[in-house]
């Protein structure tokens, strides 16, 4: 049962065509092209014992591989019924890159291989997180691939499952809660 890629609703893809005109003006098509939703959670909902299933939609992340070897990010709000998708941020190199590495390695993990997974984009502004979010469509656990973290115990190359991942985020974000609540600065 292979890795589920969420195919992007047509006004996010058209977002997404504009932005790259605008950006890197007219290209040969992409080699590869991802569509990730994007999902965040709160560093006070997660210090409180958030769950991965309270992740909240925030918009989605289109990866795409070019012809010359490089790679681009863009990020769009989701459309509505009276808005359509808006732009966000446009990013080209290694960090792009580097989730491309973890899609294949994801692709490659043993539970994959027997249940069925989609793949998001996890954020955690709160501490410093951005990773792939495999959401188990089964029975099974999710999984978290870090790409950005600054706990090193969410490094670069962990595949973490939701408990694993949960208990480091978790103490994590109880950490920087609890240190913002003793500064006498902060409101």
């Amino acid at each position: 049962m292979p890795l589920q890629f969420v195919p992007p609703p047509p006004p996010v893809f058209g977002t997404y065509r504009q932005s790259l005109l605008d950006f890197l003006g007219p290209q040969r098509p992409e080699v590869q092209v991802y569509h990730l939703p994007v999902g965040t959670l709160g560093l006070a909902e997660l210090a409180a014992g958030a769950t991965l299933a309270d992740v909240v939609p925030s918009g989605c992340r289109i990866l795409a591989a070019w012809p010359d070897g490089t790679w681009t990010s863009c990020e769009m709000t989701n459309p509505t019924v009276y808005k359509a998708a808006e732009f966000r941020n446009f990013t080209t190199g290694d960090f792009a890159g580097a989730a491309f590495a973890r899609i294949a390695q994801a692709q490659g993990l043993d539970t994959v291989q027997n249940e069925d997974y989609d793949l998001h984009f996890l954020s955690v502004p709160g501490i410093y997180l951005e990773a792939l979010h495999l959401v188990c469509k089964g029975k099974g656990s999710d999984f978290v691939l870090p790409l950005v973290s600054i706990d090193p115990q969410l490094g670069l190359d962990a595949v973490c499952d939701e408990a694993t991942f949960l208990g480091i985020a978790r103490a994590s974000a109880a950490s920087r809660v609890a240190m913002a609540s003793k500064d006498p600065l902060s409101s």
